[in-house]
């Protein structure tokens, strides 16, 4: 097939999937998700790892029935919404499955303090799946584990290139890394620099993933972090303009990124979710969102 690249808002990248499923593929579900990320998306790698990231313990998790997960949430990810809107089951972190067990519903490699950067989070945070790890470890997946639950190669390739890959991932990068004194990142580079340097990263990432058999990729903008209440400016009563001016360049940047890709890339669909603006309105125009 050719090489696609749509952008969309948030709640309109599940729906362009289900149609991206339902049109080549001839069935209403996607064979996998697998996910790959920091906090939005973490659902319990860091719990056995040696990080004060963890999210093992209350109040997180209490509106599961087990109580914590060690999600960030007090319940579902935007992943695990994902996956049930795909008919999926929710994909297990990779690190807490038994491998002896046969799973083909895709895996969740995500880690709360993961940046796009190596050195992202790890004065910090000790021990954590990096973005390099997460790739890693998918693709002992791709050529490890998953071939002993297909038939045959041409199986296998074919699952691979109808699953759907999920990436969020880039908010760490500025908060523990270009923006923490504890880094010189930003003594290094000016703030389109450091822009261009991640995401190029990001990109081959991505085409690490694709190398292995991925073909699908949503990929999410970093969200309106300025108008979060840790960065707010309570006395002009407003976002952040020096992070959002951070965030709007990179975010631009990756839709600039994703679509060389979707150029060079033969047989590849890239979807970028277009968070930012939505999360800036609800802050900005509120009033909008009261029914």
């Amino acid at each position: 097939m050719g090489r696609t690249f749509i952008f969309m808002h948030f709640f309109v990248v599940c729906l362009f999937f289900f149609c991206i499923v339902e049109c080549e593929a001839k069935q209403s579900l996607a064979p996998a998700l697998y996910v790959f990320g920091d906090s939005f998306v973490a659902s319990g790698n860091d719990n056995i790892l040696n990080t004060d990231a963890k999210a093992n313990y209350a109040p997180y998790g209490i509106d599961f029935p087990n109580g914590t997960t060690g999600r960030l949430t007090n319940g579902l990810t935007l992943a695990d919404f994902y996956a049930q809107w795909l008919g999926l089951q929710v994909p297990p972190p990779y690190l807490l499955f038994n491998q002896t067990e046969k799973h083909t519903e895709g895996f969740n490699y995500a880690s709360g303090p993961a940046g796009i950067r190596p050195e992202t989070s790890t004065v910090d945070h000790g021990v954590f799946l990096s973005m390099d790890k997460q790739v890693e470890l998918f693709k002992k997946t791709a050529q490890e584990y998953l071939p002993t639950l297909f038939g045959n190669p041409d199986e296998l390739k074919d699952y691979l290139s109808k699953s759907i890959f999920l990436v969020v991932i880039g908010r760490n990068d500025y908060t523990q890394n270009f923006l923490s004194p504890k880094y010189n990142s930003s003594s290094k580079w000016n703030m389109k620099q450091f822009a261009e340097i991640i995401v190029d990263e990001l990109g081959s990432k991505i085409l690490d993933l694709y190398t292995v058999g991925a073909r699908k990729f949503l990929v999410f903008e970093i969200d309106a972090m300025g108008c979060e209440p840790a960065f707010y400016e309570k006395q002009k009563n407003e976002c952040s303009d020096k992070l959002t001016s951070y965030i709007s360049t990179y975010n631009h940047k990756l839709e600039v990124e994703l679509q060389i890709l979707a150029k060079t890339v033969r047989g590849a669909i890239f979807a970028l979710a277009k968070r930012y603006q939505l999360m800036y309105d609800l802050v900005a125009n509120p009033a909008r969102y009261v029914h």
